[in-house]
């Protein structure tokens, strides 16, 4: 046999090897394309989480401010209730007082509200968290698959180099007809020959010339698929 139709045949061996790891990391990266999707929407849901649980902090904070300055201001006009001058003065502080009760209560209450409603979304939001990790674990298992941005895996790379070598050992011209084939998704880029029906595996007859002409390590073309026909 040839030495090209022999390197062609280990390169054609190489490249359907080529295929299946290629249509792997497709599948691959469409999976880690997806996965990131998932990781990417449970960390936004856990950012507005931490967020939220943050302004009810802050909102928290503020009302207990509210109730100091309510306690604060109680006192003062206690005190000043205790040297009113006149009945009017007296009922003007005591009012005073009340509205400061008043709001002092309605504080605390929000304040206990705000305290259990903030305390709901924290857990909420640690749940976001945990589940926002373990979708970034997910992407970066999925993403262990795909090849460097995308790109060739060390084993599409390792196949790629043994190619590279083989090509070197076939006739341009029959390099030539073979990346033509391929490129084009050809299934049967090489076709064998039985050396003594001169049949092809679709039923074509080859003539005596022709098959001389492939024993010489000529190109000889099957005419109805294209394909490079070999003696086997």
């Amino acid at each position: 046999m040839a030495e090209s139709v022999t390197a062609l045949l280990e390169l054609w061996s190489i490249d359907q090897r080529r295929r299946k790891l290629s249509l792997v990391r497709d599948s691959a990266t469409g999976a880690a394309s997806k996965v990131e999707t998932t990781w990417k929407a449970a960390e936004a849901a856990a950012i507005a989480a931490k967020a939220e649980v943050d302004r009810l902090d802050a909102l928290i904070r503020q009302y207990t401010a509210d109730v100091e300055r309510c306690d604060k201001t109680i006192a003062g006009l206690a005190q000043k209730k205790l040297g009113a001058k006149s009945n009017k003065e007296y009922m003007e502080i005591h009012n005073g007082i009340e509205q400061a009760r008043a709001e002092k209560t309605q504080r605390e209450q929000s304040v206990k509200e705000q305290t259990l409603r903030q305390a709901d979304l924290a857990a909420k939001a640690q749940g976001a968290v945990d589940k926002a990790a373990a979708a970034k674990a997910d992407f970066e298992a999925a993403s262990g698959k795909v090849g460097a941005a995308g790109g060739p895996t060390a084993d599409e790379q390792d196949l790629d180099a043994q190619a590279a070598a083989v090509k070197a050992r076939i006739d341009p011209e029959f390099l030539q007809v073979y990346d033509r084939l391929i490129k084009s998704g050809h299934k049967m880029p090489l076709m064998r020959v039985d050396p003594k029906t001169r049949t092809t595996p679709v039923g074509a007859i080859l003539s005596h010339n022709q098959v001389e002409q492939i024993r010489q390590g000529k190109l000889v073309i099957d005419r109805g698929s294209n394909a490079i026909l070999y003696l086997g």
